[in-house]
């Protein structure tokens, strides 16, 4: 396992065009399993999932899966142009999620580079954001 920086750069936008802006930086790990690249972090107490580990795989198809592990449970696959679905298990109860995936693309070469994902996310009893996610990650010298 390499030690890594993970930045997450979001985009929330919403049906009125009102933008939210975020970034999180959080320690990480990178590592390769039969052709399928890991990263894996601890979300931080900033994102409201202080206690959820994600790992997000990069399958050697191209698409990119997300999973959080902890507090909140979720599986998510994002395949361009396509439609997925998944619940997202909190602690006040289980959400119905679909996502629809127009921009999956990562370029990552020995766990250093980015991902790009752009997707709308409709949650059960939500309205629709459209999302646009960067992250990059990098070797970590400390």
């Amino acid at each position: 396992m390499k030690p890594v920086l993970v930045s997450v750069k979001s985009i929330q936008r919403n049906k009125e065009g009102e933008e939210l802006k975020m970034e999180l930086v959080s320690e990480g790990k990178f590592y390769v399993k039969d052709g399928t690249q890991y990263i894996v972090y601890e979300e931080s107490e900033l994102t409201e999932m202080k206690g959820v580990t994600t790992v997000i795989k990069v399958l050697p198809g191209g698409s990119v899966l997300l999973l959080r592990l902890g507090k909140l449970r979720q599986r998510q696959e994002f395949r361009k142009g396509k439609v997925t679905r998944s619940q997202y298990d909190t602690p006040v109860g289980t959400f119905d999620v679909q996502m629809k995936t127009y921009e999956c693309r990562a370029d990552l070469l020995d766990g250093v580079g980015t991902i790009q994902l752009g997707y709308d996310v409709h949650i059960e009893g939500v309205s629709a954001n459209y999302t646009q996610l960067t992250i990059t990650v990098q070797e970590d010298q400390a």
